[in-house]
């Protein structure tokens, strides 16, 4: 029999804090048309910013692309007002949508960014709430010790507060952490703690939540009906405020219980009707849950090849949202299924990989703990050392104005007699003013080379925000129409500004303002590009670039060149296919030309397909920024779609540059 591991991140929507109140668990349609009411005569101020923060509480459980459409909309409006409240509230409200799409990085940064708005406004309690949801996004990404830290900085906050319905939650999400890691008895101890405080609270939802938890713990411990008890009462309680995301979480758990007891068919309901809520909701994360689930129930009815597609998909989605946790155990139940069938060879593949990846995830936590440890202890030992430089500087200030002393009294004392004396020391002064002038010099070129490139920085930094900006006001725009040839549009120019944003957000944490890394560049280009058109195959990324760095003026035209180039293989080189790969090479050859190679082992381009008989904006944009680059481009004679780029750059225009470019090839 399979061996059942339930893992269920249940906790998670708890942890997410909108803001001082709980995030609104039900669309209420009187409550709805009431905000469009007076969304419709409002004015453009921070009241309007409020009544756009509310409209997207109302969609988070019920249309989660709804709820970042009025998001963005405050967030655009907070920053025009400068509203730096409604901007936290935007950017916490864009994290959590952006988790619940399992887009952890992203989610990471908006709590970030909200965090510190939070700080400056001296809003404790939203400080509070963006640290648990920093800890729910690192719970899902592994990253256990960041996630306590996290929770623990979320509980200090809640005490002084005297909130305990937040203390309770916060509880929670520790009791999951230890879960997950296997502790079982800790676990039981903080929900326990939680269930106790919570329902002295006037919310039914969060003590679902704990229920809900406390089911799983039952589960693992093999108390079958009791597990079957808590999810029940969880489920319940999740109907009563119609938090549909919750009520899938509960099928998804009922059902593994169910599978556990050899109850089939009850086990494939439940599971596929968590399954359905989750795909209406876009819920990657817990489709994961629900399509292992039925994975399994299908595996223990013999029906293993049909298990195997379902484990497929569990497999696709955790790589596409980095669900590292989720694929581990993916790889171990295909290990098992195999071992089932027979099939040793198969099996023995799939737990290698299981063992592989289980042991990264062990190596990261320790590694995290071992940098943190030892940061810490870097930071004291450096105090100590501050206070004992202060100290002998202060013993050298003594000794020098004694010796000043001395001196000045000896040459007062021989003056007359040792003229020669005087004039030597009168000129030693010279030098030393001389010297000294010189080091100012040298102080203020310094200063002033650090304030120029504080500068550029900053302006890279402002325009990259301007980018982001223009590239707001094309997604909102996008949501004003239903032209799909419009929305395809906005879609490549939303790419085309994202890659130009991408090289002033790298420039501006370049630590060398005249140059980027474009390994680094390339890659994150081309993930962009893949995150944003979701496709639904596997698309593997190789990029290898031989070359270090590159200047603005030719990373710009290379960049458009290159969105242009990937783009057209995501929207046409895949179709009907359920997996590919998009390669990107690039070097420079001994004549000094940049080489670039970009293609994919898609279907391919016609036979008569030429640059001049293509009249699209893309290929007269992969053309125009060809020229650009003072290269050609030609279409290589293999199977899929490659294209080869030799160009000069615009290097040669720096005489900087081309010395760096001597000296790498040397």
């Amino acid at each position: 029999m399979i061996s059942f591991k339930n893992i269920r991140a249940v906790l998670l929507v708890l942890a997410l804090t909108c803001s001082a109140t709980q995030l609104t668990l039900a669309q209420d349609q009187p409550k709805i048309d009431s905000l469009f009411q007076q969304l419709r005569v409002s004015k453009q101020d921070t009241n309007k910013v409020i009544l756009l923060y509310n409209l997207s509480r109302e969609f988070f459980n019920s249309d989660i692309d709804r709820a970042e459409k009025y998001s963005n909309r405050a967030l655009f409006l907070s920053e025009k007002l400068d509203f730096k409240r409604g901007i936290a509230l935007s950017y916490n409200n864009l994290g959590i949508i952006n988790y619940y799409k399992a887009i952890y990085n992203v989610a990471l940064d908006y709590h970030d960014r909200s965090l510190e708005l939070r700080t400056e406004l001296g809003d404790r309690k939203g400080m509070a709430g963006s640290h648990n949801n920093k800890g729910a996004v690192y719970t899902q990404q592994g990253e256990y010790s960041l996630a306590i830290e996290e929770y623990l900085s979320s509980i200090q906050i809640l005490e002084e507060l005297n909130d305990q319905e937040g203390v309770g939650k916060s509880y929670n999400n520790i009791g999951l952490v230890y879960y997950l890691q296997g502790n079982y008895d800790n676990a039981k101890d903080y929900y326990r703690r939680a269930l106790e405080i919570l329902k002295q609270t006037d919310n039914p939802q969060v003590v679902s939540d704990v229920l809900n938890n406390l089911g799983i713990i039952a589960y693992e411990e093999g108390n079958y009906d009791q597990s079957l008890d808590y999810h029940f009462r969880s489920l319940d309680g999740r109907k009563g405020v119609g938090n549909q995301r919750g009520i899938a979480t509960s099928y998804t758990n009922i059902g593994d219980v169910y599978a556990k007891q050899e109850a089939v068919a009850q086990a494939l309901e439940y599971q596929r009707k968590a399954l359905a809520i989750q795909q209406e909701l876009g819920d990657k994360k817990g489709m994961l849950s629900s399509l292992q689930g039925i994975g399994k129930v299908l595996s223990l009815t013999g029906k293993s090849d049909e298990a195997l597609e379902y484990m497929e998909q569990v497999i696709s989605i955790s790589e596409e949202i980095g669900a590292k946790k989720e694929l581990r155990d993916a790889y171990n139940e295909i290990s098992e299924i195999y071992t089932l069938n027979g099939d040793f060879q198969k099996a023995l593949m799939y737990k290698d990989r299981y063992a592989e990846l289980k042991d990264t995830l062990f190596s990261q936590q320790t590694k995290e703990i071992a940098t943190n440890l030892e940061a810490k202890f870097e930071s004291e030992n450096k105090s100590k050392e501050i206070e004992i430089l202060k100290r002998e500087n202060q013993i050298q200030d003594l000794q020098l104005g004694r010796n000043r002393i001395l001196i000045i009294s000896f040459t007062i004392g021989l003056v007359l007699a040792l003229i020669s004396v005087v004039i030597y020391a009168r000129t030693n002064r010279e030098r030393k003013k001389a010297l000294e002038l010189l080091q100012r010099q040298n102080e203020n070129i310094k200063k002033q080379k650090e304030e120029k490139e504080i500068l550029l920085k900053e302006i890279h930094h402002r325009v990259k925000n301007n980018l982001q900006v223009i590239n707001s006001l094309i997604r909102l725009q996008c949501a004003y129409t239903d032209d799909q040839e419009a929305l395809d549009l906005f879609d490549e120019c939303q790419n085309r500004i994202i890659s130009m944003a991408l090289i002033h957000e790298k420039m501006y944490e370049a630590h060398d303002l005249s140059n980027i890394n474009i390994q680094e560049y390339i890659t994150e280009l081309a993930q962009n590009l893949l995150r944003s058109y979701r496709l639904n195959q596997r698309i593997d990324l190789d990029i290898d670039v031989e070359l270090k760095t590159l200047t603005l003026d030719t990373l710009i035209p290379l960049g458009l060149l290159l969105n242009e180039l990937i783009s057209n293989s995501l929207k046409h080189a895949f179709k009907d296919k359920e997996e590919g790969q998009i390669t990107v090479r690039m070097k420079r050859n001994e004549n000094g030309m940049f080489e670039l190679l970009v293609g994919d082992n898609g279907i391919g381009l016609p036979p008569d397909f030429n640059f001049s008989s293509a009249h699209t904006l893309g290929m007269e944009l992969i053309i125009t920024l060809t020229s650009q680059l003072d290269g050609e481009i030609e279409r290589l004679p293999q199977e899929g779609s490659y294209f080869s780029v030799v160009f000069k750059g615009l290097e040669k225009q720096r005489a900087d540059i081309q010395q760096a470019m001597a000296s790498d090839a040397a």
